[in-house]
């Protein structure tokens, strides 16, 4: 494709991609002899790549870097060369065509929300900048809840699906360390609520070694982050035995204990009866992997969907 018809298809000015071209090295790769250089159909995935970056909000060096390490990993993890027919383009009438749009294709996620195949590039590339930028841009878009609904969640959906490969296992856990830190820092940064004090605690499971069902601790995270986002005065600890959860229970001093149940299980009744010997009058619920598989006392309620449970919390402080 020739620059004005590229431009044309992107809906920029020819003189923003000669500029492009020139500070970032994102240009045209063929150059017939006795003519303008032309763009390829990497060229132009590359290029449309950098676009759906600065439109999730990047600037212009780091929509130029994530395009290039997005095309780069996804040429050495598919074993695709330039110019295969699956990067074909139909440049006489500037149709796209479903491969042209390449981020949508590699990601498997071709009809998924903007945000969802943006998150899906960003996490091919590496890209824990671009990663963070679109988190925290659809939080302040859609809110908390459905910011993890709807963008992040079908991404961890997608990414566990392949893990089929030590570059797909690579990803994965990059995109797990990436949103668990956003995580975090959304949880810290919250301003203090009021009303009751929540106590949010992960529950070790009775198994020593067991392997959790969601290593980051990830859905964990994001009910804490949640709720400290809407205002309730949420602590969160990490124990690693029954011993420790004990102590913070003593030490927070909470109205209201939301724990957080493992996969591999553990003794709820037993559990229940120690914390109310360190503290009584106390507001109990529960959540995560065990809550859903196991039966609970009736004494302590079960935890829904993020939204859901956020507003159980929130009706009980």
């Amino acid at each position: 494709m020739s620059v004005s018809a590229l431009a044309r298809r992107l809906g920029v000015a020819p003189s923003t991609l000669r500029t492009w071209d020139r500070r970032y090295g994102i240009g045209p790769s063929v150059h017939p002899q006795g003519s303008h250089r032309r763009y390829t159909p990497r060229d132009v995935a590359r290029l449309e790549c950098m676009q759906q970056a600065l439109d999730g909000g990047a600037n212009s060096a780091e929509a130029a870097r994530y395009a290039i390490n997005a095309l780069a990993t996804y040429s050495s993890e598919s074993g695709l060369r330039p110019g295969d027919e699956n990067l074909d383009d139909n440049s006489v009438n500037g149709t796209k065509t479903g491969s042209s749009n390449l981020l949508s294709s590699f990601s498997g996620l071709v009809d998924a929300d903007a945000a969802v195949r943006n998150l899906s590039g960003a996490l091919l590339a590496r890209d824990v900048v671009t990663i963070r930028r679109i988190v925290v841009r659809a939080v302040a878009e859609r809110g908390f809840s459905s910011m993890w609904t709807t963008v992040v969640a079908p991404v961890l959906e997608w990414a566990d699906e392949g893990r089929n490969s030590d570059a797909a296992a690579a990803s994965v856990r990059v995109f797990g360390e990436c949103v668990a830190g956003i995580l975090s820092t959304m949880t810290l940064d919250a301003p203090i609520g009021g009303g009751g004090r929540v106590l949010l605690v992960q529950v070790p499971a009775d198994t020593p070694g067991a392997i959790p069902a969601d290593p980051y601790g990830l859905e964990f995270r994001a009910l804490g982050a949640a709720l400290a986002t809407a205002s309730v005065d949420t602590r969160i600890a990490l124990p690693l035995c029954r011993s420790a959860l004990l102590a913070a229970v003593t030490n927070a001093e909470p109205d209201v204990i939301v724990l957080w149940l493992p996969a591999a299980g553990c003794d709820v009744a037993s559990l229940l009866r120690a914390i109310r010997r360190r503290r009584t009058g106390l507001t109990m619920l529960a959540g995560g992997p065990g809550g859903r598989t196991q039966s609970l006392p009736r004494t302590i309620a079960a935890l829904g969907a993020l939204d859901a449970a956020v507003d159980a919390v929130a009706a009980v402080t």
